[in-house]
């Protein structure tokens, strides 16, 4: 006898956690170029949102990632480390920097888009508009699930 039942919610869950593994490995499998490593998706994410927030501050960046301030500086400083950011002063606050994405970081979140959209294809291809939008909701209610759970500042 099993000592570990397996529920349909765990079923469920154990297909998810697989699937996102999957997701992950596909990503990353896209964004591979025999020229140079691949550069984590963390780090594409974030240097997306520097592109999508032109001067975003990292205090900016940890309230739109929800990530604690350290890790978003060690990602920050991979990032300039890279060349593929680069920070200036704050013209209102000398204390903070302004991000902003270099030519080669422009290039690497334009090659992270293109490899989403080749593993959103392989994904979502062959659902109808009504079925991405259903999926998309219940997606967006477990979300909302998990994080009402969560205790405060820990949502993201």
């Amino acid at each position: 006898m099993n000592p570990h039942p397996t529920t349909p919610q765990t079923a469920a869950l154990e297909s998810l956690m697989s699937l996102l593994g999957s997701v992950k490995k596909a990503l990353r499998h896209e964004l591979q170029d025999g020229a140079e490593p691949a550069v984590a998706p963390m780090l594409l994410r974030m240097l997306q949102l520097c592109q999508r927030h032109p001067g975003i501050t990292q205090q900016g960046l940890a309230q739109q990632t929800s990530r604690d301030k350290g890790q978003v500086a060690r990602l920050i400083k991979e990032l300039l480390d890279l060349g593929l950011l680069s920070k200036e002063e704050h013209p209102e606050d000398r204390r903070s920097h302004r991000l902003l994405p270099t030519p080669a970081g422009v290039a690497k979140v334009r090659r992270f888009e293109q490899a989403e959209a080749g593993v959103a294809e392989l994904l979502f291809g062959a659902l109808g508009a009504a079925d991405l939008r259903a999926l998309t909701e219940q997606l967006g209610a477990l979300k909302q699930r998990v994080e009402e759970r969560l205790p405060s500042g820990e949502a993201g």
